[in-house]
């Protein structure tokens, strides 16, 4: 993209983004040719950009979780009558252009915040947090019976500290069993108004097999559905207020990199594990992305487009409380390297980047 179209993407919601769709106005209707719609939830929702790099992590954020969302909605209304959800369609994997629409990864291979929030929703054993009721759902998408499952549920506050704790345990799941209701997290109160985290943790037989985390507000998301019938955009009557959100306090993280010889079907010959602390005592670390970039023996990245097109991340935008670590998975292709040397950048909302060597 240009510096015009770099600044245009966040400063200008009203600019026809040939690369999206051409329909250059913002009317109450089709608008895909413009970010009008996106642009007006994450304003409201995670507060007025004020930088290109601060529009792209909101938007990031916000493709997460309203990713996430379709899919896990889909899961969780499996069973339910008398109309139980039959099917869902997902709009535009990818595009041949730089996109912040759909787009599950993008034109260059990059994986989008969005492609992630699809990664967690779809894992074969899962636990998600159902929005509309507030409960804990457990599902098993493998075609076999799964047991010795526990489900531990953590209510947060923007500081970090516990407000909730409960846990389930000794549940099996038939394959293809969705169950709902297994816990109900007590969450803050509507006012005042309060962003909270909910962390759910899956375990198979006391080993973590999914970590999931939810970044919600006591005002939530509020949807005319009556307005929003028949049309191809919702009609929303109150936007989540997330934007307390910019206030998180600078957090504080760790990483180790430990790089393997491997060989798959995707072409794929090296295996990196990155080991991600919050070193914090105190501070959440909001949105940890963890990039595999062509860099120098000492551990600098190069200058310019240094990020591998060939990584293929098992996990990534994560956030740690204090205290807490987790391992995230990457493959990807030494060709890709050009000569360079794998250097792994991790950075966050609250974080500031930080190199390793691969």
């Amino acid at each position: 993209m240009s510096a015009s179209d770099e600044s245009n993407l966040w400063q200008n919601s009203t600019f026809n983004q040939y690369h999206l769709n051409y329909e250059p106005t913002c009317g109450t209707n089709y608008t895909f040719g413009t970010m009008c719609k996106f642009d007006a939830a994450l304003g409201a929702r995670y507060g007025t950009p004020t930088s290109l790099s601060q529009y792209v992590e909101e938007a990031q954020a916000q493709d997460y979780e309203n990713t996430r969302a379709q899919f896990e909605a889909f899961i969780d209304h499996a069973n339910s009558t008398p109309l139980p959800s039959t099917g869902t369609i997902y709009w535009q994997m990818n595009k041949g252009w730089p996109s912040l629409l759909w787009n599950l990864y993008n034109s260059d291979g990059d994986q989008a915040g969005s492609y992630f929030g699809t990664q967690e929703a779809n894992r074969t054993l899962h636990a998600l947090y159902a929005l509309d009721n507030g409960t804990i759902t457990l599902d098993n998408l493998s075609n076999t019976a799964q047991s010795g499952l526990s489900v531990e549920s953590k209510v947060y506050s923007l500081a970090g500290s516990v407000l909730d704790d409960q846990t389930a345990s000794n549940v099996t799941l038939a394959s293809q069993q969705v169950l709902n209701k297994v816990l109900t997290p007590k969450v803050p109160a509507s006012t005042p108004v309060q962003v909270y985290f909910v962390e759910l943790l899956l375990k198979q037989n006391g080993t973590l097999i999914d970590r999931n985390v939810y970044w919600l507000s006591t005002q939530q998301d509020v949807v005319n559905w009556k307005k929003s019938l028949g049309k191809p955009v919702g009609a929303i009557t109150t936007y989540a207020n997330l934007q307390s959100l910019q206030t998180l306090p600078q957090s504080s993280i760790s990483a180790t990199a430990t790089t393997a010889t491997q060989s798959g079907p995707d072409g794929a010959d090296r295996a990196t594990t990155v080991t991600i602390t919050n070193t914090s005592s105190s501070t959440v670390a909001f949105l940890l992305r963890a990039d595999v970039r062509r860099g120098t023996a000492g551990g600098q990245e190069l200058a310019g487009d240094n990020e591998l097109q060939s990584s293929i991340w098992q996990d990534n935008d994560i956030t740690l409380f204090p205290g807490e670590s987790q391992t995230l998975t990457v493959t990807w292709n030494s060709a890709d390297l050009q000569g360079a040397t794998a250097v792994v950048s991790v950075s966050g909302w609250n974080v500031p980047k930080i190199d390793l060597l691969a």
